[in-house]
């Protein structure tokens, strides 16, 4: 065989394998339960979250994921302080009224939002609500959020702003506010906004 052939056809099929390789990469990467999807969902809640007012409210928005935990934004506003959770997929359906009283269930919210806490509380204001927003299919049929354990939420992401704007207020100070934001934002390694 001839070297003029044999270069040509070596190169093909290494172009061949390399190519079979790289779509199999991509093809994985579009998949469900892929870790390349979830930023794709916090970008849908900062998005949903850019909307809220900003005298009234302030967002931390797209934590590292090593930072908070799961808590990927932080909400200060009326009705206080709030972590989100962004989940990629349809909100699950409340069981007996969507309460889940076990000890469990609360520790796990309890944790899930302690590193907020931890920010929050030289401040003087805790953390009460973990709030996860489920970016799948819309229910209207459903109200915009389930309360499934004592400090967690479960919100349809599409209707995220709504459910915050319905909160009744706390007894939080527009200073305050400000200051747990400034808080939060120092926390995670941000340049404290009001310094």
């Amino acid at each position: 065989m001839r070297v003029s052939v044999l270069i040509p056809l070596v190169l093909g099929i290494v172009a061949l394998v390399a190519f079979w390789f790289w779509y199999r990469r991509a093809i994985a990467r579009m998949s469900p339960d892929s870790d390349d999807r979830a930023p794709a969902a916090v970008r849908l809640t900062s998005e949903r979250l850019s909307s809220l007012s900003s005298p009234g409210w302030r967002v931390v928005h797209e934590v590292p994921a090593d930072r908070l935990g799961g808590v990927d934004h932080v909400v200060i506003g009326p009705p206080g302080v709030i972590a989100i959770e962004t989940v990629l997929s349809d909100r699950p359906t409340a069981v007996d009224g969507g309460r889940t009283l076990t000890p469990e269930a609360t520790m796990a919210a309890a944790t899930a939002r302690g590193a907020v806490d931890d920010l929050t509380r030289p401040v003087g204001i805790d953390c009460r609500t973990l709030a996860k927003a489920f970016w799948g299919a819309p229910d209207a049929d459903r109200p915009a959020a389930d309360e499934v354990a004592p400090g967690v939420v479960d919100v349809e992401g599409q209707r995220l702003i709504d459910w915050l704007e319905s909160l009744p207020p706390s007894t939080m100070h527009s200073s305050q506010v400000d200051l747990v934001w400034s808080a939060v934002l120092r926390g995670i390694g941000r340049p404290d906004p009001l310094g």
